[in-house]
């Protein structure tokens, strides 16, 4: 079997599951499907899913215009990290900061 004749039959054993309302054991036995499969492959699934279609979410950025060099530093979460950004700073390098910390948090 291909491998990706492999990942379309588990996407569908999952979903199968996720349809069924049976326990991952009980669902597994009377499936004949290895537990230690299910769950590898359940979590290498949701993995690949979670990178490729979570969508952007853009915030509204008001800027008071009253404010100091000394607070114009803005600080950006990204998952559990959070980004200090100063006033000068490269774009393209925080686009591509913010994209790779996404990949991984």
């Amino acid at each position: 079997m291909k491998r990706s004749d492999l990942r379309v039959e588990w996407e569908k054993r999952i979903a199968n599951y996720m349809t069924s309302g049976l326990s991952a054991s009980n669902w597994c036995a009377a499936n004949e499907v290895s537990i230690h499969q299910f769950w590898y492959w359940k979590k290498k699934l949701k993995t690949t899913e979670d990178t490729s279609n979570t969508p952007s979410q853009w915030i509204t950025l008001e800027m008071d215009e009253t404010m100091t060099d000394s607070q114009s530093n803005i600080v950006v979460h990204v998952g559990h990290v959070a980004l200090e950004v100063k006033q000068g700073f490269d774009p393209q390098l925080l686009v591509d900061v913010v994209r790779t910390l996404q990949s991984i948090c």
